[in-house]
């Protein structure tokens, strides 16, 4: 029934943050199940599930397992919403972090480009979405060295974030993290270690204290001091 699998995903959701990715999986694989057996099933539920099954493979950082899922639950999605719907950005971007974590780096820019287009077309410029997106994407310049495209759209996003979610919302400090590093990478390291010091101070205020957001900026913020 559809009550079952609106259960199972919820299930599954539970799982995924509780980190239980055993449970969430199965859980996931019931809602999926159970949705085969309808009948006139929705393609959306079922592209909804596949988009939670990648997020899951993602998590556990298995990007061989998530890619052929995420890239399913898009075609699905695409082909029932049409190609510029926001929830058609929202598995783009899915996609894209799993072809970044797979080093297909090139298909995970172009999937994330995609999402930017179409999340500033439905909403505008100054979205969370959009912020996110811009997040998404500076890492990613980062990690191959793009260090002011880098700078440019975690400033952007941190901007939107700052105005969206308040100025010490964990998003915000995870943003500063990345924008600390992109800054960092083009040798500024005092203004690097001023951003990763505001970063340090937001995420732990937030979040618990062995939490690897936080551990990561405390380290990034001894490193650069040391190099100082």
């Amino acid at each position: 029934s559809a009550a079952v699998v609106s259960a199972a995903n919820a299930l599954g959701v539970v799982g995924k943050y509780a980190s239980d990715f055993d449970a969430a999986e199965a859980a996931y694989r019931r809602a999926v199940a159970a949705a085969g057996g309808l009948d006139g099933a929705d393609p959306l539920v079922r592209a909804g599930l596949l988009h939670n099954l990648g997020g899951l493979a993602h998590a556990r950082g298995d990007a061989a397992a998530g890619i052929p899922l995420a890239e399913q639950g898009l075609a699905l999605r695409a082909e029932a919403a049409g190609d510029g719907h926001p929830d058609v950005a929202k598995d783009l971007n899915a996609l894209g972090a799993l072809y970044h974590l797979a080093g297909r780096d090139r298909d995970a820019g172009q999937a994330c480009q995609r999402a930017l287009a179409i999340f500033e077309d439905c909403y505008g410029p100054d979205h969370f979405e959009v912020a996110m997106t811009c997040a998404n994407l500076a890492v990613l310049h980062g990690d191959q060295g793009q260090f002011r495209a880098a700078e440019a759209l975690g400033r952007r996003s941190l901007r939107i974030l700052e105005t969206v979610l308040g100025p010490d919302d964990a998003e915000v400090g995870l943003t500063l993290l990345n924008l600390g590093a992109a800054v960092a990478g083009q040798g500024r390291r005092a203004q690097a270690a001023a951003l990763t010091a505001r970063a340090v101070a937001i995420l732990a205020a937030r979040l618990p204290c062995g939490h690897p957001h936080v551990v990561a900026a405390r380290e990034a913020l001894q490193g650069l001091r040391r190099a100082s």
